[in-house]
């Protein structure tokens, strides 16, 4: 079975509801049209990762995420900016499937997961891995405890080694937090996301600029992939909702095949900006969970993936 023909099996698995047909109806004409992808290729940029994951020791922060300043992804827009945006690039030849239809499904299968029990004193685990085009970072698992007042590392080979909390933007009570006061519905949550302070992309998408008018469709995007890497933090309710914001993204569309930074292959929902590069997340086809996202810009690509995830009782227990 192929992985369009999982996707139909997945969709026929899902309770019908009223309204599904005419969400995807209205989702599809919104993305349907695209002009052509841009021709030439352009010289080769330097990537520049935006975020990366500081690995520290005992008397550590365990997975701090560091702010690494590349310029390119600025641009700060409100809620009431035009629905428009320039198309930079269009449906493949081989017209795959639509990001309407795929992430409708997505979302509607997301809806049905059950909440994660989660606890003040309870520890969420990821086991992670980083690759850049200049090498990345061995294999890591981290534990962090739900009332943030401590962290594990265990690094590939090694040890665990547990510390104090991190206090800033990966704090599992500040995460829930803003979770919680996330808005469920589609478009008040791409339009909160397109107005937000502060660029939460993990990787910088555009090199060496975004195309003019795509900046707060770029940050919408990198805030969308920030949660999903939380997993079980992120209720089914709020996963739905993200899975059809990132479908009223312009320039969204869907790569059959896609592969992680660990070779995984699964469903690419890639923001595609031309010449300025390619921003992907890859979900699992089965269940259409998040594996990780990755960056392509010229011949350079870099990407972060998620190995498992999960909530467990206490750190070194694997879910």
């Amino acid at each position: 079975m192929n992985e369009i023909e999982l996707l139909t099996s997945l969709r026929d698995e899902v309770p019908h509801r009223p309204d599904v047909r005419a969400e995807e109806h209205r989702l599809l004409a919104e993305i349907r049209d695209g002009s052509p992808s841009p021709g030439g290729r352009p010289s080769r940029p330097a990537f520049r990762p935006r975020w990366g994951l500081a690995l520290a020791g005992a008397g550590l922060a365990a997975s701090a995420v560091v702010a690494l300043q590349a310029g390119g992804t600025g641009g700060i827009g409100g809620t009431g900016e035009p629905r428009e945006r320039p198309a930079v690039a269009g449906p493949s030849a081989g017209r795959p499937p639509s990001a309407a239809v795929v992430l409708e499904n997505a979302a509607l299968v997301a809806a049905r997961a059950e909440d994660a029990d989660i606890r003040p004193d309870r520890w969420v685990y990821r086991r992670e891995s980083q690759h850049f085009p200049n090498g990345g970072l061995p294999t890591f698992e981290t534990w962090t405890r739900m009332d943030g007042r401590k962290e594990a590392l265990r690094e590939e080979g090694g040890n665990l080694k547990i510390g104090d909390g991190e206090k800033g933007p990966t704090n599992p009570v500040r995460t829930q937090r803003d979770v919680d006061a996330l808005p469920t519905d589609p478009d008040a949550l791409l339009a909160h996301f397109r107005g937000m302070e502060r660029d939460m992309s993990p990787l910088s998408i555009c090199q060496p600029d975004c195309p003019a008018g795509t900046e707060t469709d770029v940050k919408a995007f990198g805030a969308i992939g920030w949660y999903l890497k939380y997993g079980p933090l992120i209720s089914p309710e709020k996963t739905a909702a993200m899975y059809r914001a990132l479908a009223r993204i312009p320039n969204v569309r869907i790569e059959e095949n896609a592969t992680d930074g660990d070779g995984r292959t699964g469903v690419g929902v890639v923001l595609d900006l031309g010449p300025a590069g390619k921003g992907y997340y890859i979900l699992d086809a089965r269940d259409y969970h998040y594996l990780g996202t990755k960056v392509v810009n010229g011949d350079d690509t870099a990407a972060m993936s998620v190995l498992g995830s999960g909530v467990v009782d206490e750190p070194g227990q694997i879910p």
